[in-house]
């Protein structure tokens, strides 16, 4: 009977072990509108539609007042890796993943810096907007991609 309780706890234990050693999903952090500050420019974040923020692979996280912003952090600072990335949706303000969303860039439309970056859940929704301004739908990497054209463009 020993041998069988043995048994049982080690497999308990294996499982245990198997659950502790899985990797957790990275959340978005925590930001006190109208009291943090963005990494990239200094200015307090207070518009949630616009904010977005990172965590880094040392799990620090870097919040910005919209997501033209951190895209330009993260170019800036390449030895700070991202291990995720967030943006909210404008609609709704809730967090996406940014490899998620979808992005509608517009360079006129007035955001925070002026990098004119909207992030959106649904391609449909994007593309609702898209169609009133007339703007673009791009995704995360085609968006960072125009913001290092228009860094490029500017210097």
């Amino acid at each position: 009977m020993n041998i069988k309780l043995a048994a049982a706890l080690l497999a308990a234990g294996l499982v245990l072990a198997a659950c502790a050693a899985q990797t957790t999903e990275v959340s978005a952090p925590e930001i006190a509108y109208g009291q943090d500050l963005c990494e990239t420019c200094g200015m307090l974040i207070d518009q949630p539609q616009l904010a977005a923020a990172s965590i880094d692979t040392a799990g620090q996280a870097h919040k910005f007042d919209e997501i033209g912003d951190m895209i330009l952090f993260h170019a800036e600072h390449p030895t700070i890796q991202p291990k995720a990335w967030f943006v909210h949706d404008y609609e709704t303000e809730a967090w996406l993943r940014a490899e998620d969303a979808y992005f509608v860039y517009h360079p006129n439309h007035l955001t925070t810096m002026g990098h004119g970056l909207l992030a959106f859940a649904t391609e449909s929704a994007a593309q609702a907007w898209a169609a009133d301004l007339p703007a673009e739908v791009l995704s995360f990497d085609e968006a960072r991609a125009a913001m290092a054209t228009m860094v490029h463009a500017n210097h």
